[in-house]
């Protein structure tokens, strides 16, 4: 508890130096959310149409099974390139601005190993100066979407027909090229996916897993970018000892 109400010190005190790196936390701590959100629903939604479909007696042949996976396929990976790049930017930009704060409080580092403050401490104190603003966001996030639940779900509808009307619209142009697999998609798609309806409490659960997702893939970033940013501080410091 120490450490981290050191942490929680440092943040007060240094929050010129990390007010720029919590604004870009915020804007990509939301997309990266959101993107997985995409993910997770169009899952949802997946389920649904089997359901649906599979109690149609007109589709008793089950032919709609290969296709409607192969599209909802499609469709998460298009979400899946998002939720990659969303981490992407994460991390390089974690380690470009951790490899810069660590140059600049060089002094304070050394006090703190001066003063007989051991390094696994110290490692565990910067964590928290990066973990705890990011568990403060997705709190304040989860908060938001729970209120605007009804917005947040009648954006992802909107954002998944325009997904499975894009798919599409490249699913013809293959088929206009001769590529077989254009054949696949029905072209009602976009219309079967406003037809599917999710419960509060299935949305509840997406927005649940959406959360542990997005807390684990922020863990990931800062296990990957924090050392490199110390790695990258040591790297400089040491040219400027040299010049």
């Amino acid at each position: 508890m120490r450490t981290v109400h050191y942490a929680v010190a440092s943040l007060r005190y240094h929050k010129k130096i990390y007010l720029p790196y919590f604004i870009v936390l915020v804007l990509l701590t939301v997309a990266l959310f959101f993107a997985l959100c995409l993910v997770n629903s169009a899952q949802a939604i997946y389920h649904g149409l089997q359901d649906l479909l599979a109690n149609n007696p007109i589709n008793e042949n089950k032919q709609w099974s290969a296709p409607l996976q192969f599209f909802f396929t499609q469709m998460k990976n298009i979400y899946w390139l998002v939720v990659l790049g969303t981490v992407s930017l994460l991390t390089l930009f974690t380690f470009l601005f951790s490899g810069h704060a660590f140059t600049r409080r060089k002094r304070e580092l050394q006090t703190f190993f001066t003063s007989g403050r051991s390094h696994l401490r110290v490692a565990l104190q910067i964590a928290y100066e990066f973990v705890l603003p990011a568990l403060f966001i997705v709190g304040c996030l989860i908060c938001l979407v729970l209120i605007f639940q009804p917005l947040v779900q009648r954006l992802c509808e909107l954002i998944h027909t325009h997904t499975a009307q894009i798919i599409r619209s490249n699913d013809l142009a293959n088929l206009n090229n001769n590529i077989k697999f254009g054949v696949r998609l029905p072209k009602d798609y976009p219309l079967l996916i406003q037809t599917v309806f999710i419960s509060n409490r299935d949305w509840l659960q997406i927005f649940t897993k959406t959360a542990w997702q997005t807390l684990l893939l922020l863990l990931i970033n800062f296990g990957i970018g924090l050392p490199l940013g110390a790695l990258l501080a040591k790297i400089r410091l040491l040219k400027k000892s040299i010049n």
